[in-house]
């Protein structure tokens, strides 16, 4: 009697184990070290084209946001702080709108009521789904050699400094 119980008992532990880790497979995945950023080629709500390859030689920030995202909204204020610090020093952030294409107006008077100067891209699924986005907001740095050198989920002030010593390195960093 006793047996039947442990076995029950590690079995359901197992099974639990073995649905989370179907629910969540991406949970904690990091890209492959120095793996490179899939190029695309896009125009910003402003009209203006932008190619991935383009910005070779530059630190590329992606910022995988949506306006009805809480933290995406917290994060906005540093990222400004970082993109009006860092742009002389070679430094790009382009914003990675994941609203719906139908919500250009909407994105726009987002933009302006946080005055935000960095272009913003309408994105679509197809470039979320090669940069793996699960979550929102999503941070990814590009080095000057177009390889993602960070991905980070979230934010918070930690997170910030984070993300702030990285571009401060990688924009220090030899081509």
């Amino acid at each position: 009697m006793m047996r039947r119980q442990l076995f029950y008992r590690y079995g359901y532990i197992l099974g639990l184990c073995l649905a989370l880790a179907l629910v969540f497979p991406h949970c904690g995945g990091k890209p492959t070290e120095q793996s490179s950023a899939p190029d695309f080629r896009l125009k910003t709500i402003e009209d203006q084209e932008i190619t991935l390859s383009g910005l070779k030689g530059k630190v590329v920030l992606l910022d995988f946001w949506a306006t009805w995202c809480g933290p995406c909204k917290e994060s906005i204020p540093h990222l400004i702080q970082l993109y009006k610090g860092y742009q002389e020093k070679g430094f790009e952030l382009i914003g990675m709108s994941t609203d719906k294409a139908g919500d250009v107006e909407m994105v726009r008077r987002f933009i302006n009521s946080m005055d935000i100067p960095y272009p913003i891209i309408m994105t679509p699924e197809d470039v979320s789904r090669n940069y793996k986005i699960t979550g929102l907001p999503t941070t990814v740095l590009i080095d000057k050699k177009g390889r993602i050198r960070e991905k980070i989920v979230g934010f918070n002030s930690a997170i910030g400094q984070q993300i702030a010593t990285r571009i401060s390195e990688l924009t220090s960093e030899n081509p």
